[in-house]
Parts: C-alpha cells; structure tokens; sequence
C-alpha cells in the first residue's frame, strides 16, 4: 500500500473516533469557550456584552441592550449560540496529526500549538455571529449599541463569513501543512512499495 493511502485511511479512521470524542465532551469544551468568549466580546464592546455562561453545549450571550417582551416589560437582550459550529476543526486536526507518522512527543507538542491556534478561531467565529446578531438582527437598536462606522458593518459582514464558512475547514489542514508538510508530503507522495 502506498504511503499516501495508508495516510489517508488512517485518517480516515480516526475522524469518527475524534468526532465522537469531540461531540461527548463538547460540554467540558463550552467552560473554557464561554471565558474566553466573553472576555474578547467584553473587552471590545464592554457597554454592550455583559457575560457569556455555558448552558449544556451551548452558550448563552447576556447583552446589556435594554429591550422590551411582553407587556411592555424591559428587559436585557439574551441570545444562544452552538459553538459546535465553528468547532469541527479541532477533531479534523486531531484526526490528521494521529494518521501522520512522526515522533509521538513532537506530535503532541505540535498538536498542542495547534489547538491553541483552533480555539482561537473558533471564539472569533462565535463572537463575529454574537455581533452579527446585534447588528443585523436586532436593527437600529443594535447597531446605535455598536455604534460602528459605516464600513465596519461591512468588515463585520465579512469577519462573519470568513469565520463561520472559511477558517473552520481551511485552518486545520494549513496548521498540518505547515506543521508537518515539509516532512510528511515528500514520504507520502513517495511510492515505497514500487505500485
């Protein structure tokens, strides 16, 4: 079998384990997550976000925005998001730094780093959809909270985006790249086995 199957089906084979791994405890990830969360929301925008509390594998984002609900009554804007949805990297890297051959402590240690570059992403991601909510769907009431430029209701727009559809899958395959590509891609593409 060649070196770049074998890759592949060894991945292949540690993405459901991974997966399932990472989806079970997603409820232990939602603690850390939700202090670091609220600590780039509330460092940013300290007027409008006041706490982001775990609720099982959800968040719960706690706003200061004044709104009215029923009856006229006031009360603080509060919203949830799955932080799940932009978390599908860390099991996709995971997955990829098992199948790769190497030296198991420099593994872990690249593994490591890269987790701390995946969480990052992932509170990008899920504080860029907290700011899109203010801004986009809670109207001229959150975006007078946010009190952008004009064109940084575009640059948000767009943050969106690129952490919700592009870092989540892009991330993890260029932090393997970069990490282990030098050493991995030249074995892999090599045909051992003379086939």
């Amino acid at each position: 079998m060649s070196p770049l199957r074998g890759f592949l089906l060894r991945t292949l084979a540690w993405l459901p384990v991974c997966f399932a791994a990472w989806y079970f405890l997603s409820i232990l990830f939602t603690l850390p997550l939700a202090a670091l969360v609220e600590t780039a929301l509330g460092s940013t925008f300290p007027a409008v976000f006041r706490q982001v509390v775990p609720d099982g594998n959800v968040l719960v984002v706690l706003s200061q925005i004044q709104v009215s609900a029923a009856g006229d009554q006031p009360g603080e804007l509060m919203f949830r998001l799955n932080p799940l949805m932009y978390g599908y990297a860390l099991p996709l890297y995971t997955a990829l730094v098992l199948a790769t051959d190497g030296d198991d402590l420099g593994r872990l240690l690249y593994w490591l780093l890269g987790m701390a570059v995946l969480v990052s992403v992932q509170v990008f991601g899920i504080a860029t959809e907290a700011l899109k909510i203010i801004a986009f769907e809670l109207g001229d009431d959150g975006r007078a909270a946010l009190d952008l430029a004009p064109w940084g209701y575009d640059a948000l727009a767009l943050a969106y985006q690129l952490g919700y559809l592009i870092l989540p899958p892009v991330v993890p395959i260029m932090l393997w790249l970069g990490q282990f590509g030098q050493t991995q891609i030249g074995t892999l593409l090599t045909d051992q086995d003379g086939v």
